[in-house]
C-alpha cells in the first residue's frame, strides 16, 4: 500500500463503501491498480479556514492487488455495514 496524490475525482467510476458523519469511504480499479478513497470534504463545511489549514480532508490509497484492498478494508473494519444510531438505541 502507498499514498498518492490523486483526488476522489480521478476515479468517476469510485463505488461507496462506507458513507459516515463528515464523509465516506470509497473503492476504485484504474490501470490495473486497487484504490481506497478517503474523503472527508463534508468537514470542510463545519470548519473555519483557521481550522482548515494543513487538514488533509481526502486521502488515496492504492494497492498493488485486490487481495491486499481487502486485507486492509477488513481490519478497519469497513467489509460489514455501520449501525444507524439514533434516539431510542438501546432500549
Amino acid at each position: 500500500m502507498r499514498r498518492v496524490h490523486l483526488t476522489p475525482g480521478s476515479f468517476p467510476q469510485r463505488a461507496l463503501l462506507q458513507g459516515f458523519e463528515g464523509g465516506a469511504v470509497f473503492t476504485a480499479e484504474r490501470d490495473g491498480r486497487f484504490y481506497v478513497i478517503q474523503d472527508e470534504g463534508t468537514l470542510a463545511d463545519f470548519l473555519s479556514d483557521e481550522d482548515l489549514a494543513g487538514l488533509e480532508l481526502t486521502k488515496v490509497l492504492e494497492f498493488e492487488t485486490a487481495a491486499e484492498r481487502s486485507a486492509y478494508i477488513r481490519e478497519r473494519g469497513w467489509d460489514s455495514p455501520r449501525r444507524a444510531t439514533g434516539a431510542g438505541e438501546g432500549e
